[in-house]
């Protein structure tokens, strides 16, 4: 492809990149990963994932197998590259989701031989900024940063299970897997597909007493020991993102780990880590991937499995450590919400809401005499609730986005608009596209369209035009956000 200096007459707006800090640090001589064999159970999709990668790409939800899709988000800085990840990515299974939080979305790539292998990352608005003493992956070049707040939408009900797979979508829209090799280029369309169990979970017990065995109960009423207790949790600590998540919410789920929040949801603009502490949680993890981090003796995790294991067994397996446990937790919808309560020696039997503890507490669940935890919730997904969910999150970005076209910061279209381009250079054509089809073409300067807003449905919409040469290659490319306000209903509200 060729490239030469051009402007556009329009006005569009240009996000600038945020620099990330990265770190690529020697892992030389630490255990590798181990994927255990394991058999997932029965699922059918439930919703999938569009993300265009590129400055104001879609990010669009469909529940109908990708025939209708709804926006609810934008993507601010693509991804360029992947990054060496953690080393519990390596329990996924490659272009599978390996992690699910409220502060971000981890895609494993790289080679199954990789102790530590390569990710792409899908980041709320809130993280495009590493906040102080951030303990998590930092995302770097290979961040998808999108403009959706942490805890919200992607980052909260909408949120993949581990385990769902990822998918590059070419132009005739099949789907294809994302190979150990992929690496990120700008306009790629990357589909995650969300499947969950045919027999979900409505319950699981972790008694806070070593030896005790971890039991599931499921949506057909069956009981499965999952596991057993290998060491109680003692207290809380400041886990990443859990100031965003929720008292008794799950703050993340990946191969390794389950993260309970004791934090309300903050109402402060400023970074974890700055100002007064609004952190606190506590971890779930299993043995043999406790062993190889540095959290093995921190009284702020609860340890599942075999205690001395020197083999992983648990890592990466249903129903703790993929494909049971989402994000969806919200106050007005406690039935469809994960929620984690507690049990105390003082009221054995009678589950009780989890105190909200904030900071590093160690001892605070010896104190409180906490003997058991419940995760839990009373409906699973089913159609009508994705439904209401996707129409809840889209018309809410809807809002954010008629603010500020009523502010002035999104231009706003009626009726008729004019486009005009002006070039340095004359290409042999120019191509309107808006969100993405086709809506003109000319090869005449001074290349103008008359682009009829009554055309597309009120809300925003991506103008785009591309200025192509005589060897068809696109020479400039750019874009433009407006918000069409015709009087007309806006579709998925």
């Amino acid at each position: 492809m060729t490239t030469r200096n051009s402007i556009f007459a329009l006005y569009f707006l240009f996000c600038l990149f945020v620099p990330i800090i990265s770190c690529d640090p020697s892992f030389a001589g630490l255990p590798k990963a181990f994927p255990p064999t394991f058999t997932m159970p029965p699922t059918a999709e439930a919703w999938r994932i569009r993300i265009i990668n590129d400055i104001e790409g879609p990010i669009e939800v469909s529940s109908d197998g990708g025939k209708s899709w709804e926006l609810i988000g934008r993507v601010i800085n693509p991804a360029t590259r992947v990054l060496q990840g953690y080393l519990a990515a390596g329990y996924a299974p490659i272009g599978t989701v390996a992690a699910t939080a409220v502060h971000g979305i981890r895609i494993r790539l790289g080679s199954t031989s990789n102790s530590y292998p390569d990710l792409i990352n899908i980041v709320p608005k809130e993280f495009a900024v590493t906040p102080v003493y951030f303990g998590g992956h930092i995302s770097g070049a290979s961040g998808i940063y999108t403009d959706i707040p942490s805890g919200k939408s992607l980052f909260r009900e909408l949120a993949p299970y581990v385990g769902s797979n990822t998918f590059l979508q070419s132009g005739d829209g099949l789907l294809h897997p994302l190979s150990e090799s992929y690496s990120p280029e700008i306009g790629d369309a990357l589909v995650i597909v969300v499947n969950t169990p045919i027999n979900p979970l409505k319950e699981m017990i972790f008694p806070n007493v070593a030896g005790a065995p971890v039991t599931a109960t499921y949506a057909d009423g069956t009981v499965q020991i999952v596991t057993h207790v290998g060491r109680p949790v003692q207290g809380v600590g400041r886990f990443d993102g859990t100031s965003y998540t929720g008292v008794g919410a799950i703050n993340t789920n990946h191969t390794c780990v389950l993260t309970i929040s004791t934090a309300p949801v903050t109402t402060s603009t400023q970074l974890e880590g700055e100002g007064p502490e609004r952190r606190g949680g506590f971890q779930i993890e299993p043995a043999y991937h406790n062993t190889q981090t540095e959290e093995a003796s921190a009284p702020q995790v609860l340890i599942v499995g075999p205690f001395k294991t020197h083999t992983p067994s648990l890592e990466g397996t249903p129903p703790i450590f993929s494909g049971y446990f989402s994000l969806a937790w919200s106050p007005s919808a406690p039935a469809t919400s994960w929620i984690c309560d507690i049990q105390t020696a003082s009221k054995p039997g009678v589950w009780q809401p989890m105190p909200t503890i904030i900071g590093n507490a160690p001892d605070a669940f010896v104190k409180l005499g906490v003997t058991a935890f419940r995760v839990h919730r009373s409906q699973c997904d089913d159609e009508t609730v994705i439904a209401n969910w996707i129409a809840d999150d889209h018309a809410y970005y809807s809002d954010v986005r008629q603010e500020l076209a009523q502010s002035g910061r999104i231009d706003v279209a009626r009726g008729v608009m004019p486009v005009q381009v002006s070039l340095i250079s004359n290409p042999s054509y120019v191509s309107l596209y808006v969100d993405g089809d086709f809506a003109g073409m000319t090869n005449s300067s001074p290349y103008s369209f008359d682009w009829d807003s009554n055309s597309v449905g009120d809300g925003e919409h991506l103008i785009e035009a591309k200025a192509v040469d005589s060897d068809g290659d696109i020479v400039s490319s750019l874009r433009k956000l407006v918000w069409v306000d015709n009087g007309h209903h806006i579709k998925g509200q």
